[in-house]
């Protein structure tokens, strides 16, 4: 082969990374002009929004899971949330569940396939100083359980990762 192709070939296996690469605000590429668009690739802490998860403390059968999302904004803000391939194609929140007296989890199932979930979005819109509610329904085998949760997903267009203290949970 020729070396124009071997170095074709070499270029053509390399990894192709630049969509995962972080582009600061207000930088210029190497032609000295703002890039198109920047991406993000962590959720960014949200002020002047608070989460709480509620469950009930016994149950039998589905443990009803409820996170409220509390604003303190003086106006109103919209909250946007896909279906997760890795929590069953639930919307929010989004949870991890552990053994009590361990550090096992055992939701979502580690080493689990993902789901293909359809691509719906979820919106809900607070309104000044107010809340806005996800819920749902979670299956567990009988046991002691702390449930984790958060909400993760768009708040105004803005990738965003709200958390919620754990609840306990026995499931009988």
């Amino acid at each position: 082969m020729s070396s124009r192709v071997l170095a074709l070939a070499a270029l053509l296996a390399l990894p192709f990374s630049v969509a995962a690469q972080q582009v600061p605000p207000g930088s210029t590429n190497s032609t000295g002009t703002s890039p198109a668009t920047t991406l993000t690739t962590t959720p960014a802490p949200l002020s002047g929004v608070t989460a709480t998860l509620a469950a009930p403390r016994n149950v039998t059968g589905s443990i009803p899971l409820t996170l409220t999302l509390k604003s303190s904004l003086a106006g109103p803000i919209t909250f946007g949330v896909g279906r997760d391939n890795d929590q069953n194609c639930a919307f929010a929140p989004t949870v991890r569940v552990l053994r009590v007296g361990t550090r096992e989890v055992v939701y979502p199932a580690p080493g689990a396939e993902p789901r293909i979930c359809t691509q719906e979005l979820m919106t809900k819109t607070a309104p000044a100083n107010g809340n806005v509610v996800f819920t749902r329904d979670l299956d567990l085998p009988a046991g002691d359980y702390i449930i984790e949760g958060w909400f993760g997903g768009f708040a105004d267009d803005t990738r965003v990762k709200v958390p919620a203290q754990p609840v306990r949970v026995t499931v009988q």
